[in-house]
């Protein structure tokens, strides 16, 4: 669903009302976690009357646990929660209104002053009152307005003159404003010149990037529902997200690492208890079928729908005896299969994979038979019509059965290849992607060992210097991540650089723009290095003896 948005303006002639219609998918998660939660568990929740001072909610912001969470869940806001640790409403609407350049600035000085770290500069004390909620700092529009009105007098229409002016910084009206502003000042609050040019100078700084607190507060509300859902209703909502980004792989490979962070089991698709979507059952996230790649929307209903009116496929024959090749097709069940939704009633992936076009064959062949001619997905049930014969081929061990899944999910589901190394990783103080942006906060610029299973290599040519270089796409047992490296390195690794092969990269991280930058220096094979490391073996003399 696409975000769109358009602004409407009422009452033109008076400038006064201005409404902003916001269509977010963010809104429809929110739903669809409500409507989880009530097939699940019976409640039927109002959003719009949950409690503002949810403890679970607000600890787990200030945890920085913000994945999937409106407006708070980019790398550098995380950072910002863990440090500010918002207890109440007010805390988010701020962060939203300052997390962006220029505002930003202030952000240090509002944790100082929450933390009590720092007093609070209110610049005069008429303006105590409006500023004690942002300890200090005008962060909204209504600030500047509020504050012209309390200390010099003016009336709402003159306030939003001056905050306009205050923002197109055109010197003239600067100039006009301020002399207004001063005398205001000395008649209304008997303050003198000096100290209202100085208000003024200070008004003037926030008024440049000043928020509206409205918007803030409508957005801050979105984020504080999402936080109450994840802290409440933890797999509903994970469900949800996923549900709205089933298309995604690499939205849906985050969550993946997310629920496995949060400790909620994400159980691979199977025919006979997946949804079209993902769906949740005794504490479990199911893996949605149509989530998979290349398998069809459409073809994922009719499965679905067969499944409810018929019941549940009770063999491979049943299977292949209800099935119409004209929507379910050869990729269609190809992806099914590497992804494991028959092993419930056929675990042989690798037999199943190399009978496949014989089992379509047939499939066809039945079709060809029947007099209806339907084109559903799946036709009337034909008995317990025998398989044509399926050779035996041995099956897929457990690395080539990962591969497998993963190309047709679009990361490692049911398990990890690196899964089985992750003792010796720990031993040899390799950072799992997840911990990295963490090492990054405490320092910035480091040199560290990554390991992970290449997936994908990306050579280009750069135009300046003709040189090559490439950028490849990792993935560790908590997530996907990118190492960009130059052509000596290249050229030193190529070799090694194949699809599914197993690396240890020491590279150069930095954090840029609020994204994590890999630079790869040195790669070497997983497996031998940590070979060498199993058989080194240190020898202690004690010298007394």
């Amino acid at each position: 669903m696409p975000v769109t948005q358009f602004n409407m303006k009422y009452v033109e002639q008076a400038g006064l009302v201005k409404f902003d219609f916001l269509g977010l998918k963010t809104l429809t998660v929110v739903q669809k976690a409500l409507e989880l939660v009530e097939q699940t568990t019976g409640e039927k929740i109002d959003i719009l009357q949950i409690p503002l001072d949810d403890a679970k909610a607000y600890e787990m912001i200030a945890r920085g646990e913000s994945v999937g969470i409106f407006q708070l869940e980019s790398s550098g806001m995380k950072d910002t929660l863990r440090r500010m640790k918002p207890n109440r409403f007010e805390d988010i609407i701020a962060l939203v209104a300052l997390y962006r350049p220029g505002p930003m600035d202030n952000i240090p000085k509002y944790i100082s002053v929450k933390d009590g770290n720092e007093k609070p500069d209110y610049l005069h004390p008429k303006l105590q009152p409006m500023l004690e909620e942002t300890y200090g700092i005008m962060v909204y529009q209504e600030q500047v307005m509020q504050a012209a009105q309390i200390l010099s007098g003016y009336t709402l229409g003159s306030a939003d003159l001056l905050r306009r002016a205050m923002g197109k910084k055109i010197k003239s009206e600067m100039d006009a404003q301020q002399a207004m502003f001063v005398k205001g000042a000395k008649e209304h609050s008997d303050v003198d010149t000096d100290q209202a040019e100085m208000i003024f100078v200070q008004i003037e700084k926030f008024a440049g990037y000043g928020f509206n607190k409205s918007h803030a507060a409508a957005y801050a509300l979105v984020a504080y529902q999402t936080a109450w859902l994840k802290a409440n209703y933890p797999v509903e909502f994970m469900a949800a997200l996923m549900t709205l980004d089933y298309g995604n792989t690499d939205k849906l490979a985050i969550f993946k690492q997310e629920t496995q962070r949060m400790g909620i089991p994400l159980v691979p698709p199977d025919i006979n208890k997946s949804g079209v979507m993902f769906t949740v059952s005794e504490g479990k996230i199911r893996y949605a079928l149509a989530a998979l790649k290349g398998v069809g929307h459409g073809a994922m209903e009719k499965l679905v729908q067969e499944r409810a009116e018929k019941g549940a496929f009770k063999d491979l024959p049943d299977f292949i005896n209800r099935l119409d090749a004209k929507v379910m097709n050869k990729k269609s069940f190809e992806q099914l299969i590497c992804a494991g939704a028959f092993d419930s009633i056929y675990p042989k992936r690798a037999q199943l994979y190399e009978n496949m076009e014989a089992l379509l064959r047939h499939v066809q062949a039945q079709a060809d038979e029947r007099s209806s001619g339907q084109v559903s997905l799946f036709g009337e049930p034909q008995g317990a019509n025998a398989l044509p014969p399926m050779r035996e081929v041995p099956e897929w061990d457990v690395l080539e059965k990962l591969r497998y899944e993963f190309d047709a999910v679009g990361f490692y589901l049911s398990s990890h290849p690196l899964d089985t190394k992750t003792a010796q990783l720990e031993r040899m103080r390799i950072i799992p992607f997840s911990r990295l942006r963490e090492e990054l906060d405490r320092k910035p610029s480091s040199r560290v060992q990554m390991a992970g299973i290449l997936i994908k290599k990306q050579e280009k040519v750069s135009s300046k210097s003709g040189n090559k270089f490439a950028f490849l796409q990792m993935s560790d047992a908590t997530g996907v991540y990118e190492v960009m490296i130059f052509s000596e390195t290249l050229s030193k690794s190529r070799q090694l650089l194949e699809p599914g092969t197993a690396l240890l990269l020491t590279c150069d991280a930095d954090v840029k723009d609020d994204q994590v930058r890999l630079l790869g220096q040195i790669i070497t094979p997983l497996d031998e290095t940590l070979a060498s490391k199993l058989a080194e073996l240190s020898v202690h003399i004690d010298a007394a003896a």
